[in-house]
């Protein structure tokens, strides 16, 4: 009887053994289907782009994938390059967004962001009238942080050069800069109720605090936090 309960045992522990050999193959198959689908992605999805210049070599860009403005019959597809690509560094993993079309109404009038695709756009963000998810609300205009210049001249747009706040309408039209040449952005929040931004960034040495109207783009109120006297 004992020998019969130790055979089960090893039996057991023999099945168990295989399952976890099959899920541990199945899980890299997965990951592999993954990133073979992920490439293929971006083969389908790559664009030529050939800039002013004649002698500047062909490159390959990629088309994202589309996103909705909420509440608007708009969508936008970001084009992105490799982390890699010469001139550019995102100083992590993944794409590098470079550009942004956006695609308006039934006839899917397109329009780009920008005219060139020389900018590096750390971040995209829908300002939206109240929820967090899209249904069943209205996205009030478009957050953009962009690095535009090679400020340390060091070759190539990355982490360490300065950061343009930008806002749009729904439609990416009305481009407007809210702040240039800033260190880093630290953070910033939306008063869904008053359609105010709040930014804290900082500026060199200066840590500021600068609120701006979403209905105006225009700056209402602004603190240096460094200068803010401690209690006693």
């Amino acid at each position: 009887m004992e020998e019969e309960g130790n055979n089960f045992f090893k039996w057991t522990g023999r099945i168990s053994s295989v399952l976890f050999l099959l899920l541990l193959v199945l899980s890299i198959g997965i990951v592999i289907f993954g990133i073979y689908e992920s490439n293929n992605w971006n083969k389908r999805n790559s664009v030529e782009i050939t800039g002013k210049n004649p002698n500047k070599p062909i490159e390959n860009l990629h088309l994202g994938r589309i996103t909705k403005v909420c509440g608007k019959d708009i969508q936008y597809v970001p084009l992105t390059s490799d982390s890699n690509s010469k001139g550019f560094s995102s100083g992590g993993y993944g794409n590098i967004t470079r550009n942004v079309v956006f695609f308006v109404g039934e006839e899917m009038n397109a329009h780009w962001l920008f005219n060139t695709d020389s900018y590096l756009i750390d971040k995209i963000q829908q300002i939206k009238k109240n929820h967090i998810e899209c249904k069943n609300e209205e996205t009030l205009s478009i957050y953009f942080e962009i690095r535009k210049k090679d400020a340390d001249n060091n070759g190539k747009l990355d982490n360490n050069d300065p950061i343009t706040i930008a806002l749009t309408s729904p439609d990416g039209l009305n481009y407007t800069e809210i702040e240039q040449d800033l260190t880093s952005v630290l953070d910033h929040s939306i008063n869904y109720n008053t359609s105010v931004l709040t930014l804290l960034v900082q500026h060199k040495k200066l840590i500021l605090m600068k609120k701006y109207s979403l209905k105006t783009n225009k700056k209402l109120s602004e603190k240096e936090i460094t200068r803010i006297a401690k209690k006693q």
